[in-house]
């Protein structure tokens, strides 16, 4: 990744060895079968939306934070090397926080 942050599914992998949870546990609570959370976890999937909530109460997260966190990987893989990216991101955040 562009910019030293961390890879959602390098950061579900640390999470999953961290609390020693198999692969098994967390695909079921994911709703996904283990080849799909390797997957994730190796980077070649994405984690979608739907899984944040399973996330955030498997490892006691803040939903918030890990959305945060999935958005801004999401938009940097799409957007980051874009020349203004940052000019970008600021009016919309203003348009966001007119509504």
């Amino acid at each position: 990744m562009g910019h030293g942050k961390i890879d959602f599914g390098e950061y579900l992998h640390q999470l999953r060895t961290e609390h020693k949870l198999s692969q098994k546990i967390v695909a079921d609570k994911l709703g996904i079968d283990i080849s799909m959370l390797s997957k994730i976890e190796h980077g070649e999937r994405q984690v979608q939306s739907h899984m944040l909530i399973p996330v955030a109460e498997l490892f006691d997260l803040d939903y918030k934070e890990i959305q945060i966190q999935l958005l801004n990987q999401k938009i940097d893989e799409q957007f980051g090397n874009e020349p203004f990216f940052n000019e970008a991101i600021k009016k919309i955040a203003e348009l966001k926080n007119k509504k």
